[in-house]
């Protein structure tokens, strides 16, 4: 099988931080994973707040992570986690910001950081307040957004 089969006729549950919901960056993640002919992506943004998230990473086949920066947040590794201890595979996508995506890899890589919930709270918050800070932001919307 090739690298270009690695997610064909697979149903994916897409786990990435609630900042990337409805963004750039979630719509390039998931145009990449509908040329690689996945059969269903299942975004967890579609559902909104649920308690039975777990059983949408149950109906999955595998779990695709966003790494961002090297660095997998609190939500999203225990997603992955909770979905390799039900047996399903695991694939990190490598996200810098929504130019730079990419490449998508088996597993999670040894040099991806799995976040505590503070670190992820203060990782999270200083990605959120780059955007609060930029005056353009509040001109342009998400165009000069980081995802």
């Amino acid at each position: 099988m090739g690298k270009e089969d690695i997610l064909k006729g697979k149903k994916v549950f897409f786990s990435h931080p609630t900042f990337t919901f409805k963004t750039d960056t979630e719509k390039g993640c998931i145009s990449i994973f509908k040329r690689l002919k996945v059969k269903e992506v299942i975004n967890p943004a579609d559902y909104g707040l649920r308690d039975d998230i777990r059983e949408l990473i149950r109906e999955a086949d595998v779990v695709v992570g966003m790494s961002i920066s090297e660095k997998l947040t609190f939500l999203v590794w225990n997603e992955m986690e909770f979905a390799e201890k039900n047996g399903l595979d695991l694939f990190t996508i490598m996200v810098e910001d929504k130019h730079d995506i990419g490449p998508l890899v088996i597993g999670i890589p040894e040099n991806v950081e799995k976040m505590s919930l503070e670190d992820s709270k203060a990782f999270t918050d200083e990605i959120l307040k780059e955007h609060r800070d930029s005056v353009y932001s509040l001109l342009l919307g998400q165009r000069d957004r980081r995802f």
